[in-house]
């Protein structure tokens, strides 16, 4: 190491170096002046190892930018690794390089791994596509939130029911996959489910106590399979995932908001027109006697709903974010 410069014996021994010379101010000048005689560069190995370094510090810091430096870097210590084993005999440099690579590598190795092709089942890959998507939601985040320990995916042939009037509790969500359900209540048609729809948006999002139930029922029309994750399950994944739970928000709200104008479409005035549900001139349209009442209570619930779309559907949530 005598051809770089002070190992590390040397620097270690500067100080007694200098008591025992301490008459000798000429000795203790050689080892503190700043480099008065430079050394001859280095091999052109470490000259090409350091130029990969430079290539791989100056990219931009995009995914391709970070995977294309980790490369350059390894390609970088493996150079040095070389050189410092075959031209300059130096066990230290070879032994930290060597640590610097095998770090790269797992890293590459990482990168490369989070990039892998998830796959979901068609009905799965219709609602993340037409759904989370274009809310940059990723793959690995929609499959986590789709995974066997936060939903559960279920068949309903036809005439079975999601939900019951009066019985069933408001504790969990469902979102249907395939197939088709109807909202009953008081045996009267309120309106269709269909794919990528939730199948209770408003009883998820206004639920006051655990101990809320259905004011309507939800029945197959068809044979149906729809995915459902129970408050306490999403409560536990959204404390995590913040920016999932206001994507799931959003489109909870954007459900609520479409069931809203389905039932308007379903009301007619005296006069053969339809409400105008925009807020707040729906409170005295609802108030109204020109409506059929089972599908006004409805409405009504649906408008007071919408008024508060913007929150969270999970409250409990809210106050963790």
């Amino acid at each position: 190491m005598t051809s770089f410069g002070f190992g590390l014996s040397e620097i270690i021994s500067i100080p007694s170096v200098f008591k025992e010379n301490s008459t000798n101010s000429t000795s203790f000048t050689e080892h503190t002046v700043w480099c008065i005689d430079w050394r001859p560069s280095q091999h052109w190995m470490f000259q090409i190892a350091n130029v990969l370094f430079f290539l791989s510090y100056s990219v931009p810091t995009s995914y391709y930018g970070i995977l294309f430096m980790h490369s350059t870097l390894i390609a970088g210590f493996l150079i040095l690794i070389t050189w410092a084993w075959r031209i300059v005999c130096a066990p230290d440099l070879f032994t930290w390089n060597l640590c610097f690579l095998f770090i790269n590598i797992l890293q590459l190795i990482y990168l490369i791994y989070q990039r892998r092709p998830i796959n979901f089942n068609p009905e799965l890959e219709q609602i993340y596509r037409n759904m989370f998507k274009p809310f940059k939601i990723t793959r690995i985040q929609f499959k986590k939130l789709v995974s066997e320990q936060f939903a559960q995916i279920v068949t309903l042939h036809i005439g079975e029911a999601y939900a019951m009037q009066n019985i069933t509790k408001t504790d969990r969500l469902g979102l249907l996959m395939s197939g088709k359900a109807n909202v009953l209540q008081d045996h009267q048609l309120l309106h269709p489910i269909g794919p990528c729809e939730f199948l209770d948006s408003p009883e998820f999002e206004s639920r006051g106590s655990s101990e809320d139930k259905f004011k309507v029922s939800v029945i197959a029309a068809t044979t149906c399979r729809y995915i459902f994750w129970q408050r306490s399950a999403l409560e536990y994944l959204f404390v995590k995932e913040t920016y999932l739970a206001t994507v799931l928000a959003t489109l909870v709200a954007k459900d609520i908001t479409i069931k809203l104008y389905s039932m308007n479409n379903k009301i007619m005035t005296d006069k053969g027109s339809h409400l105008d549900i925009r807020l707040p001139s729906i409170t005295p349209a609802i108030a109204s006697k020109e409506c059929k009442p089972p599908i006004v209570k409805t409405l009504k619930k649906l408008a007071v709903i919408s008024s508060h779309c913007p929150i969270s559907p999970i409250p409990a949530v809210i106050e963790h974010l």
